[in-house]
């Protein structure tokens, strides 16, 4: 009798546990703390095993001041199952970071010159590490929210809040 009650408890716990094969498409809003600009994105996720699995994510930094931007990350996240629908992941990853100023043409009316900027796309390789949170409030619906450092980008600190849809 008690081997069954540990069974029937075994298999509720599982029961909602991001598994082998899962495929899952999201959308999130990325606010970094050093640039105070927000993002909004778009991400796949795919298992591996119950604890590990790969995003592929894309962000588009909306423009302020002048400066328009765009990522892509490619990260693996070492599930923990702390809870049937709360799980806790570490953050790793490598992405591709493209940022555009764009052209300025004004008058200062501080100085009274005239100011001309060109404008300048730089492209940078950066690396991501951090830690995420994701609460499921269904088998195939969840909320994830992460911080993450992103080096080589003027070493800058984001914060992440999606949506998930599991298949």
């Amino acid at each position: 009798m008690v081997l069954m009650v540990v069974a029937a408890m075994m298999a509720t716990m599982s029961m909602n546990a991001q598994i082998a094969g899962d495929f899952a498409i999201g959308a999130n809003a990325t606010y970094s703390l050093k640039d105070k600009n927000f993002a909004p994105g778009i991400k796949v996720q795919y298992s591996f095993t119950n604890w590990l699995r790969a995003e592929v994510a894309g962000d588009y930094w909306l423009k302020k001041d002048n400066w328009e931007a765009y990522d892509a990350m490619l990260s693996l996240h070492g599930v923990y199952h702390a809870a049937r629908y709360f799980k806790v992941y570490p953050i790793a990853g490598v992405g591709f970071f493209s940022s555009k100023w764009s052209a300025l043409d004004y008058m200062d009316p501080e100085y009274g010159v005239h100011v001309h900027f060109d404008g300048k796309t730089t492209n940078d390789v950066v690396g991501v590490g951090g830690l995420g949170l994701q609460l499921n409030f269904t088998d195939h619906f969840g909320l994830n929210l992460e911080g993450k450092y992103q080096f080589n980008v003027g070493n800058q600190f984001v914060g992440t809040a999606g949506l998930l849809f599991i298949f």
